[in-house]
């Protein structure tokens, strides 16, 4: 062979060695990179720490994940629910049954930085390995907004959810949401369907961490779930080095602020929050058993800081996020490496907010995040109550006026009150004595609504907090009256003496007239007869006897007294005076 030949064979060769060998980052650059795994650069790090996510469940609102075959990704699934498909009790449950599948490969890629294990070699670990899965499947692309908030309210109403109805476990409900999925709403101010959704999820104890779009530099605010509450995440070029010096905001991640919502507070427009590696990411491969593959986007760099978010819980519980605060926020706002200059003007100039359109607060950093989480001193942490629907029974039938019943309670606090409501109706109080622990209960008159299925909703509060929402449906069967509506039948006692008392009265007289007139045959039993005779105009009265001899009964039209009387039949004679 030609030398020339030679080398354009050598040069094909190395291009094709090039494509196949896998030359991303993550996870096993960028996780060193962002403190979570140690480095010859970092040696404190999270896992350092002790910190591996363990414990903490994590609902990946994406395309599905392919946890069923690939390593990175095994026996990750806890529970899931696909809504590409409408919800069936039989075919498709949201009970948290359903393991959906990922034709699309975005929610496995997502899936695998912020949970996967890497298989044998752990070269590709996500930044929480020992996190497990929600698998919520929602779809690719711009998503319809019913559908997106009918997967968000999916995870609050599954947020303290026993999976394997085996009691209190470990991975038990949900603590974290990592959604890299969006409307094709612009320019949101956070007071969208999707993003309320996702505040109310925070303020049920749930993180909700979300990738902004990758629109950069001169987008036009955010496309939804970009709510107040919502950690939004963009993108940096690591430069596939674990030293954060040479780290740059890349140009595609979206920049803030989002879209002014006119209240009084000036923080909730500064998205995103912080950023995380986004250029360059491996991972795995979705419909393979063990393939990494390299992607660019803010929807990797989203997954890395909830599995942060993951050591952070695990290294404080009491972090959660309550209605009222969202300490996991202010701690990662906290401790990131600020980049940029700080962009003024916005009315939040103080000491602990340096904030820059492309880079937030700044470089996440999972060491720093966790340290502050362990020393978080939450002054007086209020606990929750709790609530239960003792009657009725979940799926009961009920009628008429019931009474419904069940307990509150408070570990740190007293309950102060319980609220009701009745399907989407207004919430109204049921008024209670204060006290650490206590019954409640209502009493209702399901005459008052239609037949059919009804939701009982109960939530207590402390003063300071309130429970989480629990709930029952019943069956409300009330037999109907003519008119479509129960009624009840009222009888006036005035109307029974009128009626059944006069026409009794008159049967009465009738009788004793006719016992006082009636006349019998000597010997034999005969039938009164009329009180007067009738007028000549009308037919002759008659009576009848039973003969004595052989019970022939014969017809008397006489009005002659005494009266011979001779039978028909047998021919014996009586006399009826």
């Amino acid at each position: 062979m030609k030398p020339s030949k030679l080398i354009i064979t050598a040069i094909i060769l190395l291009a094709l060695i090039s494509l196949a060998v896998p030359k991303g980052t993550c996870l096993d650059v960028s996780c060193r990179a962002i403190k979570a795994r140690p480095s010859p650069v970092y040696n404190e790090t999270a896992l350092g720490l002790g910190y591996t996510g363990k414990g903490i469940t994590i609902a990946v609102i994406d395309t599905g994940v392919d946890d069923k075959e690939h390593e990175s990704l095994k026996n990750k699934f806890v529970a899931g629910v696909d809504f590409t498909k409408p919800i069936n009790p039989i075919t498709n449950p949201d009970d948290g049954s359903v393991n959906p599948d990922d034709i699309y490969g975005h929610g496995t890629f997502a899936a695998s930085c912020a949970i996967g294990t890497g298989g044998s070699s752990h070269k590709y670990e996500g930044v929480a390995p020992d996190a497990k899965l929600i698998d919520v499947k929602l779809g690719y692309g711009a998503v319809s907004v019913d559908r997106f908030v009918d997967a968000i309210e999916w995870c609050i109403q599954h947020k303290d959810a026993d999976w394997d109805n085996n009691g209190p476990s470990l991975y038990d409900g949900i603590d974290v949401i990592s959604c890299q999925q969006g409307t094709d709403i612009e320019n949101s101010d956070g007071k969208d369907a999707v993003s309320l959704a996702a505040n109310k999820a925070v303020e049920n104890g749930m993180v909700f961490v979300c990738a902004v779009p990758n629109n950069g530099p001169d987008n036009n605010g955010f496309y939804p779930p970009i709510g107040d509450k919502v950690i939004a995440v963009g993108a940096i070029d690591d430069k596939n080095t674990v030293v954060r010096d040479d780290d740059e905001w890349i140009n595609w991640s979206s920049r803030g602020p989002r879209a002014d919502d006119g209240d009084d507070d000036h923080y909730d427009e500064l998205k995103p929050n912080v950023v995380a590696p986004g250029v360059n990411i491996m991972g795995a491969k979705y419909n393979t058993e063990d393939e990494y593959w390299e992607q660019d986007g803010t929807s990797w760099s989203g997954p890395m800081v909830a599995g942060v978010v993951a050591l952070m819980l695990q290294a404080n519980p009491l972090l959660k996020p309550t209605p009222d605060r969202n300490p996991i926020q202010e701690i990662l706002r906290k401790t990131a490496e600020s980049r940029g200059t700080l962009d003024s003007g916005l009315g939040y100039e103080d000491s602990d907010s340096y904030y820059n359109y492309s880079y937030g607060w700044g470089i996440v950093d999972a060491y720093k995040a966790v340290r502050a989480a362990e020393e978080w001193e939450v002054p007086h942490q209020n606990i929750p109550p709790s609530i239960s629907i003792i009657n009725p029974k979940n799926n009961a039938e009920v009628s008429d006026t019931i009474m419904i019943s069940g307990s509150a309670s408070d570990s740190d606090d007293n309950v102060t009150n319980v609220e009701l409501r009745f399907d989407d109706n207004n919430w109204f109080n049921v008024s209670i004595a204060s006290a650490s622990s206590l019954e409640w209960n209502y009493t209702w008159n399901t005459k008052n609504v239609e037949n059919g299925v009804h939701t009982i909703y109960a939530k207590a509060y402390d003063g300071m907090n309130y429970s989480g929402i629990k709930s029952v449906d019943v069956n409300v069967y009330n037999e109907a009256s003519a008119g479509g509506v129960e009624e009840e039948t009222k009888i006036n006692p005035v109307y029974l003496i009128s009626g059944a008392g006069i026409i009794g009265a008159v049967v009465i007289i009738v009788i004793f007239v006719l016992l006082f007139r009636r006349k019998r045959l000597a010997g034999l039993p005969v039938s009164v007869p009329p009180t007067a005779p009738p007028p000549v105009s009308q037919p002759v009265p008659f009576v009848t006897a039973k003969c004595p001899t052989c019970g022939n009964i014969i017809q008397i039209t006489s009005v002659k007294r005494p009266v011979k009387v001779r039978c028909s039949k047998c021919g014996a004679r009586s006399i009826l005076r």
